[in-house]
């Protein structure tokens, strides 16, 4: 599967040969992290990071095909614009004339129709529908993959005991890699764990969601959501006493009373 690759990506992206002292420890980490489809999923990656170049230039057509859309609109708005005028002065004549009745009638018809296929004619399910169904021979990600793949990034924590905001600064066994984590990889992460009922995991990757949270502008993720997680784990590893004290602070940031209340009675 896709996310048994990320899972070694995670592991070998940042790690350079140097780290393993013989092949057989090198070995020892494949064996641990992944199974035996490694190079199929390999293969999967590689095709799926190089249709990524191709989206540039879908979104390129995809605006092109817009601006046309849009263009065509203006000139409708302009048109309509100049007939307004000619019928305020006008007035009352062009409605009691009936073959000025007639065209009216029949402009107010046919030309809507045409308003209205402009404005339906976005090109974007469609474009999303081809990348989506072809997606230049590669199978789209999913959130199981996306999930698969938090999932190993936690075993290989546990297996090497390693450092969560370490981890999200992108390092491993000290070697630092191209991307770091921002809060909402954190809160992702976190809650895949959560999903597999992990609260251990859930704890510490949500902190550093939080962490991070409070140090970005715009943030990337809800801090009330992680806020309810971050709690309800607590709760689950019987820390009662933390989990009571950010249902509090959850409870002063939300707005809506009545639903922090009913949480506020969970604990």
């Amino acid at each position: 599967m896709l996310w048994r690759l990320v899972a070694l990506a995670a592991a070998f992206a940042v790690v350079s040969a140097d780290l393993f002292t013989s092949i057989a420890d090198m070995q020892l980490v494949i064996c641990t992290v992944v199974s035996a489809d490694l190079f199929t999923s390999i293969a999967d990656m590689q095709l799926l990071m190089d249709s990524e170049k191709y989206i540039p230039t879908v979104l390129d057509k995809y605006i092109k095909q817009e601006q046309q859309r849009l263009k065509e609109l203006k000139d409708l708005v302009a048109e309509y614009t100049v007939r307004n005028e000619k019928q305020m002065v006008n007035g009352i004549k062009d409605l009691t004339n009936p073959i000025n009745a007639f065209l009216m009638i029949k402009r107010k018809i046919f030309d809507w129709r045409d308003i209205e296929h402009h404005m339906k004619a976005n090109g974007a399910q469609g474009f999303l529908q081809r990348l989506t169904d072809a997606n230049y021979g590669v199978r789209q990600p999913t959130e199981e993959d996306l999930t698969g793949a938090a999932i190993g990034l936690l075993r290989l924590q546990d297996t090497y005991r390693l450092d969560t905001k370490e981890l999200s600064d992108g390092k491993i066994f000290g070697v630092q890699s191209n991307y770091t984590f921002n809060a909402f990889d954190c809160y992702e992460i976190a809650r895949a764990a959560y999903n597999q009922e992990d609260y251990y995991h859930v704890i510490p990757w949500m902190e550093e969601a939080m962490e991070r949270l409070e140090k970005e502008d715009p943030p990337t993720a809800n801090k009330n959501d992680v806020l309810e997680y971050l709690a309800f784990a607590m709760y689950k590893q019987g820390n009662l006493k933390r989990a009571l004290k950010l249902t509090e602070e959850l409870y002063k940031s939300e707005s809506n009373a009545e639903h922090d209340v009913i949480k506020l009675a969970t604990f």
